[in-house]
């Protein structure tokens, strides 16, 4: 035993442990029993007292919680309660008849629970059960007012009087006679009233009123459940108010606004903007109801906006398709949140046009993109042009260092490979410049193309023989028919560059075959000329960027480059009406074909 009981009680207990009926002590304060005597043990299928004190009876719900604040009560006024409780001692409800008393005034905490079986209908059971743990209040009056029975959170709430206790919660015989009169008139009655509570103050209760048949007597009588709706009064009344105050606001507003039923997405209020772009009219005369789901180009669009309003109660810049009145298509951006409309559950939307801020973001990035492409080529081209003179300014300085040095070495025959070679040199680095300078004047429109009959044959003749000069291990094939005049209408000086440079880099990025292959056809009013090659080839993902300033291949690395020489090619045979154009595969070289106009006169 926890709880110290009273000598006098102690000295009863062997007494009470032999009685039939089943006896225990509570500790409402602490939640458990303090002792319990053999038939209390019996009934709750505890093999003793410890077991039984080992149990769980701290009370978890509202209605244990009311009933313990009623025992209280009772007891302070010196009175005892008797009502049935639910047990359940072998997992199964037990039905018994409990008379609780208070143990002793100097033990207020103490309770004296004086309990018997009873036989009860299952569904009886239940229905007692469920009255004693709803929150709802529920009473059962007769015909005169006076209360037959009471839940507990009807008792603790509802004013106790020995007559008309109805007439004491309303105040108002004249209400209570219309309460009376509708429900013996119909099946029941629904209000919501003032009702006076026993704390003395005033709440705003949904009545329902029911005429039945006293179980207990058979009479007339009247049931009558209750709840306090004061807070959802004055919710409702502020957002009716708020509702009207915002529809003004609406109205006024320079953005297209919509407010729709979240079930069935009905279109109950447009403000002006929304009636004239999208033909919202909402007038009576109108045999049409329009829907949100109508404004959406693709209905899944609307589905993942409700979802995510309903989850998160709010959506912002919610991007999607929309069409207008005159079915076109727009991009548009919503942002809507959830609100009572006139006592319906809508959704309030707002629609901003994004087609022109959507093109210009696209427009804008695709600058920013070419714009980074363009920086970070040119990051590479200054590295590459500054190895590119690196070498040859390292040969010219050598060289002079030496002359420098012992001049007397370098007379007569021993001076000229000398100066052939800072010839070479200065040529190679001029020809860079004048590449860069070639390309930027032909962007800008300064290069004029002189223009005259240009025989494609014996320039490529001259540039393989020129080749073959520098690169005497390079086998060169050229293929082209002698019964043909294959002649161009171009500049022979700028297709001399042209033609240069695709069987430069044909030689340059061959390192291990060391083989070329050049033909020249004619084509049904075209001259097409193919450079091939077996060198490393370039990958499939970067053919593409080719053509590009500043770009080269990634199979390029090491290989010495500026990567502005194909720029200047597709840039000159574009000038001259024709086209080129690249099939390569990695480690397998590269087919390159320039289609130019053939001459009027061939």
């Amino acid at each position: 035993m926890t709880f110290p009981l009273p000598d006098a009680l102690i000295a009863a207990l062997p007494g009470l442990d032999r009685l039939n009926i089943a006896i225990w002590f509570f500790d409402m304060r602490q939640q458990h029993i303090v002792w319990a005597n053999r038939s209390a043990l019996q009934l709750w299928d505890a093999p003793d007292l410890t077991a039984l004190q080992e149990r769980d009876f701290v009370v978890h719900d509202e209605a244990g919680r009311i009933r313990l604040s009623l025992y209280r009560a009772a007891f302070a006024e010196g009175r005892s309660v008797a009502e049935s409780w639910i047990l359940y001692p072998h997992g199964r409800p037990l039905s018994v008849h409990c008379h609780c008393s208070q143990l002793d005034p100097a033990w207020p905490d103490l309770m004296k629970v004086e309990a018997s079986p009873q036989v009860g209908e299952a569904d009886t059971l239940r229905s007692v059960e469920m009255l004693r743990h709803v929150r709802e209040m529920v009473s059962l009056y007769d015909e005169n007012g006076v209360v037959l029975m009471r839940n507990p959170a009807a008792a603790v709430a509802l004013p106790k009087s020995e007559g008309d206790a109805l007439l004491a919660c309303l105040q108002d015989e004249k209400l209570l006679n219309e309460l009376r009169m509708a429900a013996m008139e119909s099946r029941g009655v629904r209000r919501i009233v003032d009702v006076h509570l026993a704390d003395g103050s005033v709440a705003r209760h949904q009545l329902q009123l029911f005429m039945v048949n006293d179980p207990a007597s058979g009479e007339s009588a009247m049931l009558i459940s209750q709840h306090d709706v004061s807070d959802r009064e004055k919710l409702l009344q502020l957002q009716r108010e708020r509702s009207e105050e915002l529809q003004s606001i609406l109205d006024a507003l320079p953005l297209p606004m919509l407010i729709s039923e979240i079930d069935s997405g009905r279109i109950r209020y447009a403000n002006r903007l929304a009636i004239e772009l999208y033909g919202m009219w909402l007038g009576s005369s109108s045999e049409f109801i329009p829907t949100s789901a109508s404004l959406y180009e693709h209905a899944a669009d609307r589905k993942r906006f409700m979802d995510i309003l309903l989850h998160q109660g709010q959506v912002i810049d919610f991007q999607t398709s929309l069409r207008d009145r005159e079915q076109r298509r727009f991009d548009a951006s919503l942002t809507g949140c959830l609100i009572d409309y006139r006592g319906i559950p809508c959704v309030l939307a707002s629609i901003l046009n994004i087609s022109n801020i959507l093109q210009r973001e696209h427009a804008l990035e695709s600058a920013l993109q070419n714009q980074r492409e363009l920086a970070e080529m040119q990051g590479r081209f200054v590295s590459m042009v500054s190895h590119e003179y690196r070498t040859p300014l390292a040969v010219i300085d050598g060289i002079a260092q030496r002359m420098l040095r012992q001049p007397e070495r370098f007379q007569g025959e021993q001076l000229r490979p000398r100066a052939q070679r800072l010839r070479d040199m200065v040529k190679h680095m001029v020809g860079l410049a004048d590449s860069v300078l070639t390309l930027t004047r032909l962007e800008e429109g300064q290069l004029d193309i002189q223009r005259g009959p240009v025989r494609l044959v014996p320039l490529l003749t001259e540039l393989v023989e020129q080749s073959q000069d520098v690169y005497p291990d390079c086998q060169i094939d050229l293929d082209f028919s002698a019964d043909e005049v294959l002649e161009v209408d171009g500049d022979a000086e700028l297709l001399h560059v042209v033609f240069s440079n695709l069987i430069s880099n044909a030689i340059k990025y061959s390192p291990r075959w060391q083989r070329l292959a050049l033909s020249c056809s004619a084509q049904e009013g075209l001259v097409c000329v193919t450079v091939r090659d077996w060198g490393v080839g370039i990958p499939l993902d970067e053919q593409d960027k080719l053509f590009t300033r500043f770009f080269r291949a990634s199979t390029a690395q090491g290989i010495p480059g500026s990567g502005i020489g194909l720029a200047l090619v597709k840039e000159l045979v574009l000038r001259h009406g024709g086209e080129i154009s690249v099939s390569s595969r990695e480690d397998e070289g590269s087919v390159f074909t320039v289609l130019l106009p053939r001459s009027p006169a061939a």
